[in-house]
């Protein structure tokens, strides 16, 4: 068991693609399915139904880092002592936060789905197999949707 820290991870990067899983493309705009309730999307606009299923517009941002190597104390950090990342998110419209859990030693990337356009703010942080979080990336933003 280590009792010092894990190094900060060195870099995130935030990519937005057009098509997304799970999504389909209609008239040149991406969707996502929509399980809400209602005919009203989380954005404001009316759920589109395609197919016999609910659609509302999707947009997505691809998150990546590298993969950490040493722990701060500059000791190595085997890839087996990792045991996944979480990843921090932020909406700057209404302050909505969330985390997501990665569960693998190996996965550099995560997508990340929004119903609802804004600006969002992303931060890793790498998690050891004793529990022990590295300090926050450096926080990167993504402007979703319009």
């Amino acid at each position: 068991m280590h009792s010092s820290k894990l190094l900060g991870l060195c870099s995130v990067s935030v990519l937005m693609f057009a098509l997304h899983a799970n999504a389909t493309v209609i008239n040149g705009v991406n969707y996502k399915q929509f399980s809400g309730s209602g005919t009203t999307c989380p954005d404001g606009s009316k759920v589109l139904v395609y197919n016999n299923a609910k659609y509302c517009k999707a947009y997505r941002a691809n998150i990546s880092w590298t993969i950490p190597t040493m722990r701060t104390n500059g000791t190595a950090l085997p890839i087996n002592e990792l045991k996944g990342y979480q990843v921090y998110w932020t909406r700057s419209s209404d302050n909505a936060k969330g985390t997501i859990n990665i569960s693998s030693n190996t996965q550099a990337a995560a997508a990340f789905d929004v119903y609802t356009p804004s600006t969002y703010y992303f931060a890793v942080s790498a998690v050891d197999t004793s529990g022990l979080k590295s300090p926050l990336s450096t926080m990167v933003q993504a402007q979703l949707g319009n």
